[in-house]
């Protein structure tokens, strides 16, 4: 884990006098919102059993000083299943969609997410299937983290940097505040995660190079 302090030789040659606890704040939430647009962060949790009339399934956070920003996925036995919205639920089910059950995984439409981290199976189980649901989750440090995933210093330092630039030089009435430069910073970030949310996508992983015919 890299520590928000590892950021300040990004941020603090281009912001004069700026108090380190409103340095570390501007970090933090350039972070909680690169992760949150990218996606970047992401991990899979389980497998784990599906339990007999359980209306709803809470996530814990992969890592200390983390929130669930989104389940992106979520896999049973016969392969994933979609999500839905309230209004997506409630046109496909207009007779009532909260106490339906079903005894077989194969029959489960769909998951909905009422907030982040907890989402509710639709029709809910009503026997215990074990090692049956594998999900995965895009997530973003908390408000109070002190430290951050390293791929976040290593790979996106200077865009975590133009974040938090972009927030310190918006302070209202802060000495160490410029207002003309809030709008290249933020420029400068926004199109930065733009460009990053492939990563969050595809992943890091590259294409295969070919360097000749397809041997069969």
């Amino acid at each position: 884990m890299a520590r928000v302090e590892d950021f300040h030789r990004y941020v603090l040659p281009f912001i004069a006098n700026a108090p380190v606890p409103a340095v570390d704040d501007a970090i933090v939430d350039a972070c909680i919102e690169f992760c949150t647009k990218t996606k970047v962060l992401r991990s899979i949790v389980g497998p784990m059993a599906l339990l007999p009339r359980i209306d709803e399934y809470e996530i814990d956070p992969p890592e200390g000083d983390t929130v669930i920003k989104l389940v992106t996925t979520v896999w049973l036995p016969d392969g994933q299943i979609p999500s839905k919205t309230r209004p997506e639920l409630d046109a496909a089910y207009p007779q009532g969609w909260a106490n339906l059950e079903t005894a077989d995984p194969r029959f489960v439409d769909c998951y909905h997410c009422r907030i982040p981290g907890i989402i509710r199976l639709v029709p809910k189980l009503s026997v215990k299937v074990a090692r049956a649901m594998t999900i995965e989750v895009a997530y973003a440090p908390s408000r109070q983290a002190t430290e951050v995933d390293d791929v976040l210093l290593e790979e996106y330092a200077e865009v975590i940097a133009a974040g938090a630039l972009g927030r310190l030089h918006q302070h209202p009435g802060a000495e160490y505040a410029e207002p003309s430069r809030v709008a290249t910073y933020l420029e400068t970030f926004r199109s930065e995660i733009a460009r990053c949310a492939d990563d969050g996508a595809h992943g890091f992983t590259s294409q295969p190079l070919r360097t000749g015919r397809d041997e069969f």
